[in-house]
């Protein structure tokens, strides 16, 4: 009974600090991290930036498949490079087509950066690439003002700030995928992945859109894990999966075999032929 009470009042003690820090956390706004906007929706008339080639692009344009975002500075010696070789990696094992199934946008949060840089990163990432050819016209490299970088930072929930040298900045890395009307459908936190974490990803983005059946399959064997923000394989729905078909297979042969047995008056063929009988009686 006395082991019963501590047990209990230790959890009472555990939930009381954890409800206090969550309400600690609601308090004081993420300075430095990943504020999850899902399902809010991006102004893409309003936002444009500056390309490659120095020239201003509203973002509505690209918007007409899936967008894989990534926001990141071309001068960063910390994360950025990383997270960009490691998006190129599952790109290559990935069955998915970028230009055909979703686009690429990569943008630098810093406004001081030039479309030179811009240009030159481009041109590293699409060299990354070893199975895959990718047009630069299918993963552009933007910089932008300060105005506009506010407006699709704040927007996404992307929070960083300057480093102590003033010249880098404190920041997360994540992919952010977004459909076709600027909906943010999903954000893939980190620098490693998966290739199934890209494809469902761009999948989900893809809501509403004719899917393959295979992709469905894969949808209901893979659900979002929002704490590991990966996908992970749900191993009960596979066994559930198989467990209903084969509860199918076994009814219909069950079926077949009774339904053999019988002619179709319903009477069984065993009774058109009876076996012979030994009976003793004299010949």
């Amino acid at each position: 009974m006395r082991t019963t009470l501590c047990i209990h009042a230790c959890l009472g003690m555990i939930l009381t600090v954890t409800s206090f820090c969550a309400g600690q956390d609601q308090v004081e706004p993420i300075r430095v991290g990943i504020e999850e906007h899902l399902g809010e929706t991006l102004d893409l008339d309003t936002l444009s930036f500056i390309d490659e080639d120095g020239q201003p692009v509203s973002l509505k344009p690209l918007f007409d498949k899936p967008v894989v975002l990534t926001l990141v500075y071309y001068r960063c010696p910390g994360i950025c490079t990383p997270l960009l070789q490691e998006l190129t990696r599952v790109m290559d094992l990935c069955d998915l087509v970028p230009g055909e199934d979703y686009r690429l946008l990569t943008i630098s949060f810093d406004p001081k950066e030039t479309p030179k840089l811009a240009r030159n990163k481009q041109r590293n990432m699409l060299a990354t690439l070893t199975k895959k050819s990718v047009s630069p016209e299918d993963w552009r490299f933007f910089t932008g003002d300060e105005e506009n970088i506010r407006a699709i930072t704040e927007a996404v929930g992307f929070r960083y700030i300057p480093d102590r040298n003033k010249v880098d900045f404190v920041h997360a890395a994540t992919i952010m995928f977004l459909a076709t009307d600027g909906k943010i459908a999903r954000y893939l936190n980190g620098t490693q992945f998966n290739p199934a974490d890209l494809k469902l990803a761009v999948i989900d983005a893809s809501e509403g859109r004719a899917r393959s059946f295979m992709q469905r399959i894969q949808k209901l064997c893979y659900s979002y894990d929002p704490e590991g923000r990966s996908y992970v394989l749900k191993v009960n729905r596979i066994i559930l999966g198989a467990t209903f078909v084969f509860a199918i297979g076994f009814g219909a042969f069950l079926l077949f075999k009774g339904g053999s047995g019988r002619r179709p008056g319903g009477r069984r063929l065993a009774d058109e032929h009876p076996s012979s009988q030994t009976t003793g009686d004299a010949s």
